[in-house]
């Protein structure tokens, strides 16, 4: 019977070994499960607040239609419900795996299962002696010194030895496989559209630099969204763009998405904001004699950037920028072409040929150094020239070489037309020209009426004109000289 009991025992204690060994796997493999999951449970334990936040935003933003006191389009509608549907997704995901429980460690017992085939195997009545004693004397002994041993001594070895190798052999292998570039581009996304930043994804579809910044996140995966938002917020477009302009920049993109799509029906707020500005741009190019309001390609483009850059209330830069196409204009007037300026520049233009006239002076003698007609006019409808001291320098310059008694008068604000008119409407009388004004002011014996030694009187004035050779033309002069051709004749008996 010592074979018998040899080769029982050796069964037993093979059997434990194999038993052994397969519960080790089985807790390994739950140990490794409970881990990664653990991990995943705090990762989504982190996230699990803001991607509540956001998609909570997003249901606002559908349910009012509105994003502040924005009203959305419907293009931005769809856009804002499809990042919700993302954003829902992750959202149940994440509580999916918060919810679940680790798994719990149970294993079978092979020792009792092995004493109760033992003992309640077909040996009959011949061996209920023996076998009861020596099972239970060496069950206890060996299971006891095997199965502790072995389980503390290898569980704590191996765990570490194999965890290490494997974790990194499948998760690099598994990871890129489930987790695709869609999901951290939406992420990426998620969070930039997030109250702190409000960056929707029509502006990284569109500007460069945060195109740009997307891709690069969307292929490092080692770049976390903190270092994303961290370069967000030093992009120079980012920071270059006020919150407003921002906004008008998606309104935009917004509308040349639906224009390509032949949808723009005129009805967004793009649309008709940008048709407002048009019209305020053309009535104020008409008010300043611009010629920007016969071009209607470079008025939509204007009021297109007027919007983008929120500039369309500045009337300041409105005014710079219409200014800056002032100049003649061609136009059709009883069948023949004329051009000219018109409006403000028209009215401008006049004042200073007016000016320089009633100062004996021309247009081009009064316009400052370095510019021309069109530039003058162009500084003074911006502001930058002052018309009435474009006056007051012409007469400055007027009064170089003239009497004391003229340069007194132009200094209080007259001009040289005033100082002369009354010998200026006696030389017209005298002269018998129809039109005052008509006489040059650098008239040499229209000047002569004033001297160093004072203004002339009137009739010694006259006596002077008709020395002129211009009177000998004039009727007073014919008759003159015919009542005196008549006078002789009469003195000589000629003439009754």
């Amino acid at each position: 019977m010592g074979v018998q009991e040899d080769i029982e025992r050796a069964q037993r204690e093979k059997g434990q070994e194999a038993t052994s060994a397969a519960n080790k796997r089985i807790i390994d493999a739950i140990k490794k499960r409970n881990a990664d999951l653990v991990s995943r449970q705090a990762e989504a334990k982190r996230s699990l607040p803001q991607v509540e936040a956001i998609y909570e935003g997003y249901i606002t933003y559908l349910s009012t239609g509105k994003k502040g006191n924005k009203t959305l389009s419907e293009y931005e509608i769809k856009q804002f419900k499809a990042a919700a549907e993302t954003t829902k997704k992750r959202l149940d995901e994440v509580r999916k795996i918060l919810a679940q429980k680790p798994e719990v460690i149970k294993l079978p017992s092979p020792i009792k299962s092995e004493e109760k085939a033992t003992t309640g195997g077909p040996t009959g009545p011949v061996t209920p002696d023996k076998t009861p004693d020596k099972t239970p004397d060496k069950t206890p002994d060996k299971t006891p010194d095997k199965t502790p041993d072995k389980t503390p001594d290898k569980t704590p070895d191996k765990t570490p030895d194999k965890t290490p190798d494997k974790t990194p052999d499948k998760t690099p292998d598994k990871t890129p496989d489930k987790t695709p570039v869609v999901d951290r581009e939406a992420e990426a996304l998620n969070k930039a559209a997030a109250a702190d930043f409000a960056i929707p994804e029509t502006l990284f579809k569109n500007i460069p630099s945060l195109q740009a910044l997307l891709k690069k996140y969307i292929n490092t995966p080692g770049m976390t969204s903190d270092a994303f938002l961290k370069e967000l917020r030093n992009d120079l477009w980012y920071k270059q763009n006020s919150k407003e302009i921002k906004e008008r920049y998606v309104q935009y993109y917004n509308y040349r998405d639906l224009q390509a799509a032949g949808r723009a029906q005129g009805t967004t707020d793009y649309e008709m904001q940008i048709d407002k500005i048009e019209a305020s741009l053309k009535k104020r190019a008409i008010s300043l004699g611009s010629a920007a309001a016969s071009d209607p390609a470079a008025l939509r483009k204007a009021a297109e950037n007027l919007y983008i850059t929120n500039r369309s209330e500045d009337e300041s830069f409105i005014t710079d920028f219409l200014a800056a196409s002032i100049r003649p204009v061609a136009g059709i007037i009883g069948g023949k072409g004329t051009e000219g300026y018109s409006g403000k520049a028209l009215e401008n233009y006049q004042t200073l040929l007016r000016t320089a006239r009633d100062n004996g002076l021309k247009i081009s003698d009064i316009i400052p150094g370095g510019s021309n007609e069109q530039q003058l006019l162009q500084n003074i409808a911006s502001g930058k020239i002052d018309i009435d001291r474009i006056t007051q320098d012409t007469r400055k310059l007027a009064a170089q070489g003239q009497p004391q008694y003229v340069r007194d008068l132009l200094s209080q604000g007259f001009d040289l037309k005033q100082v002369f008119a009354p010998y200026r409407n006696t030389m017209a009388s005298i002269l018998e020209i129809d039109d005052p004004e008509s006489i040059d002011l650098n008239d040499p014996v229209l000047r002569s009426a004033i001297s160093d030694k004072g203004d002339m009187n009137i009739y010694d004035f006259k006596k002077i004109l008709r020395r002129d050779g211009r009177w000998q033309y004039t009727e007073q002069a014919r008759q003159d000289v015919s009542s005196a051709t008549l006078d002789i004749l009469r003195d000589f008996g000629f003439q009754g």
